[in-house]
């Protein structure tokens, strides 16, 4: 039996954000397949103007390529990041950014968070929108927040991207991040900001396999990339846990070694992409659909771990940071999910 959603009586901030949900999932599955479409007009439904703009585009774009890695757009647009949208899309949830500590803009910080959930809705609006009031929380810092390199290779939809913040996940483009002067005198700070702030979904599209509600599984145990970047670089370590974005989306139990589960290893090994099976609601009623679920999204951002500068660190200093920063963010998890996850004496946290 399906639940139906109520129709009267309902507010218009409510319908807003119900809208801007479906309008996101919208946009993260064929947003990317409408600017295709766009070069498809562009090139065979236009004249010699089209064309012509078509062509200009292409010239900028294949200058500016690097973009993503070179951090060239600094924040990206505060007009695109201030969108109302994001509002209520934050509202919809909500989403909740919870400082722990201060951080001072006098130094760049990597934020490995958890987890990744099936799109990761609560850290896209923490970290690549104003929505969540992340520089209210942490003023002076750029938000910079890493997703897959083929986004940016994606005419038209690339500059949305870029005017979000988003960053390349390339170790090279991290390490720049990271290394970036704190002088406020310094060209790349001209924007008004001293300092990066770096956001990497450690487990991945992994992670994004196995989400399901009130499971917190994360893919921690051989993900030592992040360690070792914030060591060449000296920038402090910072655990961010996002409880209830795995409640989002209802997903089905998938076992290991299945034809299905397969399937998807493959794709994701192929593509980069996890081809997760998830279930949300839709317009008018509650029980199956593409929009998620109306669930609170809470990101908990821990306390920095201070890191030593070393250019060229061993095997076993990465893995003693590995293991203090394994103990941190378990840490992190039970210091708060009983103020955001029921019956949270029954959930424990999956290390794999």
């Amino acid at each position: 039996m399906s639940e139906w959603a109520p129709i009267v009586n309902v507010s218009m901030k409510r319908r807003y954000e119900v809208f801007s949900a479906f309008c996101f999932i919208m946009m993260v599955l064929f947003a990317e397949l409408l600017s295709v479409y766009a070069i498809y007009l562009l090139l065979f439904r236009t004249g010699i103007i089209g064309k012509t703009l078509f062509a200009g585009y292409m010239i900028f774009m294949l200058s500016d390529l690097k973009a993503d890695e070179t951090g060239i757009r600094g924040q990206g647009s505060d007009w695109v990041r201030s969108w109302s949208w994001w509002k209520h899309f934050a509202d919809y949830f909500p989403v909740e950014l919870v400082k722990t500590v201060d951080l001072p803009p006098t130094k760049n910080y990597l934020f490995a968070c958890f987890p990744h959930g099936v799109i990761s809705c609560g850290l896209f609006t923490n970290f690549a929108t104003n929505a969540t009031g992340f520089h209210e929380k942490f003023p002076g810092i750029r938000s910079k927040l890493c997703t897959l390199s083929f986004h940016f290779y994606v005419p038209f939809f690339r500059e949305l991207a870029l005017s979000w913040g988003l960053m390349s996940p390339k170790y090279t483009a991290i390490k720049r991040a990271l290394s970036q002067s704190t002088n406020k005198l310094a060209l790349c700070n001209q924007d008004g900001y001293t300092s990066n702030v770096v956001s990497i979904v450690v487990g991945g599209a992994q992670e994004a396999l196995y989400s399901r509600p009130g499971v917190y599984q994360i893919h921690i145990q051989n993900r030592k990339g992040f360690i070792k970047a914030a060591i060449e670089t000296g920038a402090s370590l910072v655990p961010v846990f996002s409880f209830g974005e795995v409640d989002v989306y209802d997903s089905p139990k998938i076992e290991p070694g299945s034809m299905l589960r397969k399937f998807q290893e493959k794709y994701k090994a192929w593509t980069g992409v996890a081809p997760a099976i998830f279930i949300g609601r839709g317009f008018f009623q509650y029980s199956f659909g593409l929009i998620p679920r109306r669930n609170p999204i809470h990101t908990v951002v821990g306390s920095p771990i201070s890191v030593e500068k070393n250019e060229s660190p061993t095997n076993e200093q990465i893995a003693a940071l590995h293991t203090q920063f394994v103990h941190e963010i378990e840490n992190l998890f039970e210091t708060h999910k009983h103020k955001y996850i029921k019956n949270s004496d029954n959930v424990k946290l999956i290390m794999v």
